[in-house]
């Protein structure tokens, strides 16, 4: 059972080396772009290899995955999917469009250019309310979480809204309440951009699930 465990757990940490930049503009009429990065070990290219599957990345994120979710999405289009070696890693990037807001929550939510994250977006009067929801670690034992910072050391979430005006951002614990900083990261509202960085180390070691609202 140990050997099983020290397997799952070795998956898991080559799996999670992955860093993302994931940066939003949302138009007044609620169109907008999207612009991505996935940035992850070229030792994880290698696994995936094994297989005998050469042609493909080993995570969910190259172009046919996205042209599949374009297909799979009214309002999505595609408009750039480009792959560079930078030292030890592999970099796609990546470049969007959305005719609606519609279509950007239903990329955000579990397709590929998603980044883990539970999204929702509702209209409130005259004001748009856009919720981020991330799970946090819980009650993962210690020595998991140092062997998954050390393994994701030096990679990060990068998450940026810009919006048509000044936003408002809130965060909010695993029971809705309002906290002054996340549990994990940092969180900026400079002019019309709000924005969350945080090592992937931190995100997945995070104590409690959080929330972030933002609201213009």
């Amino acid at each position: 059972m140990r050997n099983i465990t020290l397997a799952l757990l070795t998956a898991f940490m080559f799996s999670s080396c992955v860093g993302v930049v994931q940066e939003i503009l949302i138009r007044r009429d609620g169109s907008g772009t999207v612009s991505l990065e996935y940035r992850f070990s070229r030792e994880l290219e290698t696994l995936g290899k094994l297989d005998g599957n050469e042609n493909w990345p080993p995570l969910p994120v190259g172009k046919a995955d996205f042209e599949r979710t374009v297909a799979r999405i009214p309002g999505l289009s595609l408009h750039s999917f480009t792959t560079k070696t930078a030292g030890q890693d592999i970099v796609n990037q990546v470049k969007l469009s959305f005719s609606s807001t519609e279509a950007l929550v239903h990329l955000l939510n579990g397709s590929a250019g998603g980044s883990g994250q539970r999204a929702s977006l509702v209209r409130e009067g005259n004001r748009n309310r856009l919720t981020l929801g991330w799970s946090g670690g819980g009650d993962t034992d210690p020595e998991l979480l140092s062997l998954l910072g050390a393994a994701m050391e030096g990679y990060i979430l990068e998450f940026g809204l810009t919006l048509p005006q000044t936003p408002e951002l809130r965060i909010l614990d695993g029971n809705g309440r309002a906290r002054e900083t996340p549990p994990a990261g940092t969180v900026t509202v400079q002019g019309k951009r709000a924005g969350f960085s945080v090592p992937m180390a931190g995100l997945l070691s995070s104590p409690e699930p959080f929330t972030l609202e933002i609201l213009w």
